[in-house]
């Protein structure tokens, strides 16, 4: 089965803090508005994998019936954990929070409790589950209370793929730049699917294809927005969707004349010289946690940041494959707790005897190599 999922810390934490003023800069695009921080990746304090302090790990059942590939999407609510393989979009698996395997919670088909499609996925603290499906040029968001048939609760013409559900019932959706479908990038709708707003205006005249990357993210008192292709990470408060972090990608930052062109035009480019997009963004009260994905011809890395909110410092991890490394896919926080997608043969293979008795015994061999969620934090001291 091919399922996804040190470096010394150098001690020259004087020169660092000497050279905070290169790590950290205030810009401002237009006169008044408020300066975004600006984060030179390549200055992060680099950190490993001592540096994690391990508290469980889930060991997620795996059978014939829901093995999945590399990109995994993840939610989770009081019923547990659910799953959707981003390559193949056939099925949401759904795993109990010890990690029983359930059933499907859905899966793509003409047969009862099936949906035609699915582009993306959402679950509430009340344990429904919504799900949208994006086809031709309408969009649809479906929702599944315990115990009852699918209901589709908004029919839209905004060509969207992703989406996530605000405390007051409506949903953001993204549509990124898909022209000529789309006009801005994002909207806000109510409960109805009526839009109310819309933000991030789509002037990109060029061919873009849509890319169906996680778009929202969403933290316990916090909500996140990425795109593909913008190293801006966004904040949604109030009916407001304000830019609060921008990153420095350094060496792996789009060309200048990126946006003048198209995607297939500027592909060879990006490939030689390499890229970095967003693969995650999460906030908790101490820290925002940004995972960078790398990717250039001679294979891919992914940069996993911790960067203080109150604080001067940026402490980077970097990861390797999923297959490789057990800290590169975070895909969860809550308070200071990290949770991180792995898998059984990552886990074995990198920690071998250093786990308490009381986590190793849950890594049982089974006939599937399977994934494992590794809930971890940071060490008070770096």
């Amino acid at each position: 089965m091919a399922f996804l999922l040190s470096i010394e810390i150098m001690n020259h934490r004087i020169i660092y803090c000497l050279s905070l003023f290169l790590v950290i800069s205030c810009y401002s695009e237009k006169e008044g508005e408020k300066p975004i921080p600006q984060i030179l990746v390549e200055k992060a304090l680099p950190i490993n994998m001592e540096n994690f302090e391990i508290l469980d790990l889930v060991p997620l059942e795996t059978t014939p019936e829901n093995l999945m590939g590399l990109d995994i999407r993840l939610r989770m609510n009081i019923q547990g954990y659910y799953l959707m393989d981003i390559g193949i979009r056939d099925a949401i698996h759904h795993f109990s929070l010890n990690g029983s395997y359930l059933g499907p919670a859905v899966s793509v088909g003409e047969g009862p409790d099936q949906l035609k499609g699915l582009q993306d996925f959402q679950v509430d603290d009340e344990g429904n589950l919504f799900v949208l499906t994006s086809m031709g040029d309408v969009s649809k968001v479906f929702k599944k209370s315990s115990g009852k048939e699918w209901k589709e609760i908004i029919d839209s013409d905004y060509l969207a793929s992703s989406f996530t559900i605000l405390n007051s019932g409506g949903f953001l959706f993204s549509g990124g730049h898909n022209l000529p479908f789309v006009e801005n990038r994002v909207i806000l709708t109510d409960p109805k699917g009526n839009r109310v707003r819309s933000f991030l205006p789509n002037d990109y005249q060029n061919e873009m294809l849509p890319t169906g990357e996680r778009n929202f993210f969403e933290s316990e008192n916090s909500l996140l927005y990425t795109e593909i292709f913008n190293n801006k990470i966004y904040n949604f408060n109030s009916e407001e969707l304000v830019p609060i972090l921008e990153l420095d990608f350094g060496r792996y930052a789009l060309p200048s004349d990126f946006w003048e062109k198209s995607l297939f035009e500027s592909f060879g480019e990006l490939s030689e010289n390499g890229f970095a997009v967003f693969k995650a963004a999460f906030e908790s009260e101490k820290h925002y946690l940004v995972n960078i994905h790398i990717q250039k011809n001679s294979g891919s890395f992914k940069k996993v940041l911790f960067i203080e909110k109150q604080g001067d410092q940026i402490f980077g991890y970097e990861g390797k494959s999923l297959e490789e490394d057990p800290f590169s896919e975070p895909v969860l926080v809550k308070g200071e707790e990290v949770i991180f997608l792995s898998n059984h043969s990552t886990v074995k293979k990198t920690f071998k005897n250093n786990l308490s008795s009381g986590l190793s015994i849950k890594l049982e061999e089974r006939q599937f190599d399977y994934p494992v969620l590794i809930k971890a934090k940071l060490k008070d001291e770096i």
